[in-house]
């Protein structure tokens, strides 16, 4: 079982790094931090069922024109983002210089829309 608490279905498959099948409707959750500078998508690898996650951090979108600069709007996640299997399990067949920690596989990962955003905070409470 991970560290978190979640249930791990791993299965043993042989080390291939190729594209996995595409993701079950929410296989995948995505849990901002605080102060909404990155995200964290976790799931189930879709080929071995290890527990896999990966912290991304979107950079803030703003523009300088004619205009001025415009001030940033809040990070997005760019739809979809790649996950690669990071199960931490042993794979047959895995080469030690592989740049992973899992089965090989790779897939893209849709989110929702209300979640590629950080959740908008309250106004500050005098």
């Amino acid at each position: 079982m991970p560290s978190d608490g979640s249930i791990d279905r791993h299965k043993a498959v042989t080390y291939v790094e190729t594209e996995a099948d595409a993701q079950q409707a929410g296989q995948f959750t995505a849990t901002w931090t605080p102060d909404g500078r990155s995200v964290t998508v976790k799931g189930h690898c879709p080929a071995c069922g290890g527990t896999t996650s990966a912290e991304f951090t979107p950079g803030l979108v703003g523009s300088k024109g004619i205009r001025g600069i415009s001030p940033p709007r809040p990070p997005v996640l760019p739809a979809p983002v790649t996950l690669y299997c990071e199960c931490g399990h042993v794979h047959s067949e895995r080469p030690p210089d592989a740049p992973d920690r899992g089965c090989g596989r790779f897939w893209p990962v849709y989110l929702p829309d209300d979640v590629r955003r950080p959740p908008v905070a309250g106004p500050p409470h005098p």
